[in-house]
């Protein structure tokens, strides 16, 4: 004979069923709700004769929630434009890199050429004490960082499907964003008061510029991860007499390629000052390259030629903002060029460049053209990281921090 458990009076599935039987077969309480309501004049429908019944047209209701609700972005919207825009942001890059951006901004190159001021400027040597905080600043962004996010997941071109192990460490924003600064921090420490005391350093202001080349509506968008104005527009003796790159011929590619159409768009150009602020000449625009944020339309590797289509297009963007809020929307030749420098990094490489402009009229290639001054890559350093337990920094090059003390100082 099979002995059972004996059955007590808290087992808790019969008490459950209890439970449920006497709750199942609640009656509801009249709370006399329906008199209220009726003494208030407020209508009671029975909730069986609505839905059985004919369907009715009832009022919209508008419910306050948590926030409005955002307009359909279809004709209807208050900003939709028939005209298309085409639109290149800081997220994206041309197709054709910098001999597109050539074509869009009618500028010709003068490659590894910089102003004769800023070469002389950046041959003064710099104190020792400046070199290894600069060192000290390269191995903080790069290995004694704090932070912790998830890198980029590693391919294997032979084996493609393979998934390696993800890494925790410091991302190129962080990066870029604490050598940057760090730089600019011992540049203004080496030198006078006056000078300092005559720039502004803001950091992510936006700028955009709307044109028009030949019956197209184009838009630059652009962030300056650094903005460096001062209380006096900048002046370059440039020469003249020096090889440029003409503006090539895209053909059969089109000069608005990668740049998608919008309809949703403001169509005047905005700078970050207003006119009332004393400093608020464009000085120094600092550009970073973050690879995991800035990427082809197509999902295609960046090229390096992309890439140096971003400092023209960004160069171009604050400058002509700048001035279309002196002159005008409408403004094309300008009586005196304005000047901008520009630079631009991945944390690593460097890429150095000062803008003429001298017209905003952009259409053909005839007349008068925009000048970009540069020279382009240049490494800080070619190794930052931990080797046998140990930071190390490999082939620091001092010339970098010449160019971008002649560009302050510029």
């Amino acid at each position: 004979m099979r002995l059972t458990p004996v059955l007590k009076r808290q087992h808790i599935g019969f008490m459950f069923k209890k439970h449920w039987a006497v709750q199942g077969k609640r009656v509801p309480i009249d709370s006399h709700i329906e008199d209220y309501l009726k003494a208030k004049g407020i209508k009671v429908e029975d909730a069986l004769e609505y839905v059985n019944g004919k369907p009715q047209e009832h009022e919209k209701l508008d419910i306050v929630g948590p926030f409005e609700q955002p307009l359909a972005r279809d004709e209807t919207h208050p900003e939709y434009k028939q005209r298309p825009c085409y639109t290149l942001r800081n997220t994206n890059v041309l197709l054709e890199g910098i001999s597109q951006a050539q074509v869009l901004t009618k500028t010709v190159i003068a490659e590894g050429r910089l102003p004769p001021k800023i070469e002389e400027l950046a041959k003064l040597p710099a104190p020792t004490t400046i070199h290894e905080n600069i060192k000290k600043a390269i191995l903080s962004a790069n290995v004694f960082d704090c932070e912790q996010k998830k890198l980029p997941k590693i391919k294997d071109e032979a084996r493609p499907a393979y998934n390696f192990p993800r890494i925790l460490g410091i991302t190129d924003r962080r990066r870029n964003q604490i050598l940057t600064n760090k730089l600019l921090q011992l540049v203004e420490k080496s030198n006078d008061t006056e000078v300092t005391q005559s720039k502004y350093v803001v950091n992510d202001v936006e700028s955009q510029t709307v044109f028009d080349k030949e019956q197209d509506l184009i838009k630059f968008h652009e962030i300056s991860n650094i903005l460096v104005t001062s209380n006096k527009p900048v002046q370059h003796d440039t020469e003249k007499d020096i090889p440029f790159v003409e503006i090539p011929d895209l053909y059969p590619v089109k000069y608005t390629i990668t740049m998608p159409p919008e309809h949703f768009y403001e169509e005047s150009s905005k700078y970050p000052f207003r006119p009332t602020v004393s400093l608020r000449h464009p000085h120094t625009a600092w550009l970073h390259y973050n690879s995991t944020e800035v990427s082809n339309l197509f999902e295609t590797p960046v090229t390096p030629q992309q890439v140096l289509g971003r400092s023209l297009t960004h160069a171009f963007t604050v400058a002509s903002a700048y001035a279309k809020q002196l002159h005008g929307e409408d403004v094309k030749d300008l009586l005196e060029p304005i000047y901008l420098n520009c630079i631009q990094t991945d944390g690593q490489s460097f890429h150095f460049g000062v803008l003429e402009l001298n017209t905003l009229n952009v259409d053909g290639s005839e007349g008068p053209k925009n000048v970009w001054y540069c020279k382009n890559n240049m490494k800080l350093y070619d190794s930052s990281r931990y080797f046998s337990g140990r930071p190390v920094l490999e082939n620091y090059n001092n010339k970098v921090y010449g160019y971008i003390n002649a560009f302050y100082n510029s």
